[in-house]
């Protein structure tokens, strides 16, 4: 280590505090690489900081800008896509989970207001001491709230929910100066998420850790009901059940839809393996009617009958299975989806994207064809569909899966071969927009979007000129 970082490794732990400030080697190396350690190269940062308040992650920032050290901001623990893995040698590690505050529950305007440390499982606690719920992703209780809303709103949700579920929230920059987004930049009021000017809280989403820090966010809440009923329908194929699912997103009967394959992620809804999968029709569609007394029984009925016009098979499954899909979809987080996957495959490869439900068919079929053509075995290939919106464009959440033996390098080499043809035939198929711009993703998808790419660039260089945020992972 050269004498300047010493130097500025001395200058953080004055911020900080000595037990909080750390180059050791083996603490640098825990935090080197995620699940996508296959198409982002393992690297240490160089140091890792845990700041204890937004004071500190100031200071910090400025320190670091002043010395033109990259910064890699990182919640509560979990990290996926390479996100938070340092692209250049010298980088600091920003660890955010001291920050772990739930600063106010307001159950009059359904709002919860946290810091990055916060986890699901946290604020779920919290929340349905009120008869309140977070909305949530599939994703473990331990993820960070902040992370997974800054975000993009969240990247799958209840169909109920929608799909931006963010009001306000306030970021530190590079310079030390607070951005605060929505009617939280004019009063202590930070719910309502249009404030003056554009839609900051919109602008500075979905290219998370590229921009500053966000050291507090104000999210919605929803009601819990105590009336909640599901149902699991069986079909041979992903195309036969879209008008099913198209009719109860028109009419807004279910709180929750998700398409699934009866391999994968069906395991992960009803959290254990033990049970014939493989006996059930190939996709299954979950459905969760919930509500008040009396809508509820109208909800139920209206379910009920377009099922029954489904062209699927109602499926007859253990009770316990509708009680935990039940609490998994919405705010039972007592129990987490993540058992998950398959027997013998314990890794988990995903392309997730944003697509009109019309194109169910299109992805799966892209999906399997470039997985043969690699070489990936077919009961290696999953699909999973999260619609989100009835309306504007059906907008549902894709995920396209492959579990594997990720200690298998041949299979590693596969999935690279994979990613590269298939980010371009979805792209050349037509999508929204992807879950995440990680690296590798964004590069096909940069060369689409004409003028825009360069915008965003200039947008990045004012809040951060000396370019230490998080640098590498887009441009």
């Amino acid at each position: 280590m050269n004498e300047t970082f010493s130097n500025f490794v001395k200058e953080v732990k004055a911020i900080v505090g000595d037990a909080n400030a750390t180059d050791d080697r083996a603490m640098c190396t825990s935090y080197s690489r995620d699940q996508h350690w296959h198409f982002v190269p393992a690297k240490n940062p160089a140091c890792v900081v845990r700041p204890g308040n937004k004071e500190e992650v100031r200071a910090v920032l400025m320190l670091a800008n002043k010395e033109k050290i990259p910064v890699v901001p990182y919640s509560t623990g979990i990290n996926v896509r390479g996100l938070t893995i340092p692209v250049h040698d010298g980088s600091i590690l920003l660890d955010l989970s001291r920050m772990n505050r739930i600063l106010e529950i307001n159950p009059d305007m359904k709002t919860a207001t946290v810091e990055p440390g916060v986890t699901f499982g946290m604020l779920f606690d919290k929340t349905k001491e009120y008869n309140l719920r977070p909305a949530f992703p599939d994703a473990p209780l331990t993820v960070s709230v902040l992370a997974n809303y800054y975000l993009r709103g969240i990247y799958q949700t209840s169909a109920t929910d929608g799909h931006d579920h963010t009001i306000s929230y306030e970021m530190l920059l590079p310079n030390g100066e607070t951005l605060k987004t929505g009617s939280r930049a004019l009063s202590d009021m930070p719910y309502f998420r249009y404030g003056v000017g554009p839609d900051f809280a919109g602008m500075f989403c979905a290219h998370p850790g590229t921009c500053g820090v966000v050291t507090e966010l104000t999210a919605k809440l929803y009601r819990l009901y105590d009336n909640r009923k599901g149902y699991f329908i069986g079909f041979d194929d992903v195309g036969t059940p879209t008008k099913f699912i198209y009719n109860l997103m028109n009419d807004e009967l279910a709180a929750s839809i998700r398409l699934v394959d009866n391999q994968s992620w069906l395991k992960g809804i009803f959290g254990t393996f033990d049970y014939p999968y493989e006996d059930l029709p190939k996709f299954v569609v979950c459905v969760l009617v919930e509500g008040v007394d009396g809508i509820f029984d109208a909800k139920d009925n209206l379910v009920r009958e377009y099922m029954n016009e489904s062209g699927g098979k109602v499926l007859e499954l253990p009770a316990e299975f509708a009680r935990t899909f039940e609490e998994e979809s919405l705010g039972g987080a007592e129990r987490s989806c993540m058992v998950f996957g398959l027997k013998g495959k314990g890794n988990y490869h995903c392309i997730g994207l944003y697509g009109p439900l019309t194109r169910a068919s299109e992805y799966y079929e892209v999906h399997e064809k470039t997985a043969l053509e690699v070489g990936i075995p077919d009961d290696h290939i999953h699909f999973y569909v999260n619609p989100i919106h009835g309306f504007h464009g059906q907008v549902s959440y894709f995920e396209l899966d492959v579990f594997y033996d990720g200690s298998d390098a041949e299979f590693g080499e596969k999935l690279r071969n994979y990613n590269e043809k298939q980010f371009h035939r979805l792209l050349d198929i037509g999508i929204y927009g992807w879950f995440r711009p990680y690296a590798g993703i964004i590069e096909p998808t940069v060369e689409r979007i004409g003028y825009l790419a360069e915008v965003w660039k200039k947008f990045l260089h004012v809040l951060d000129p000396n370019e230490i945020m998080n640098r590498g992972k887009l441009f």
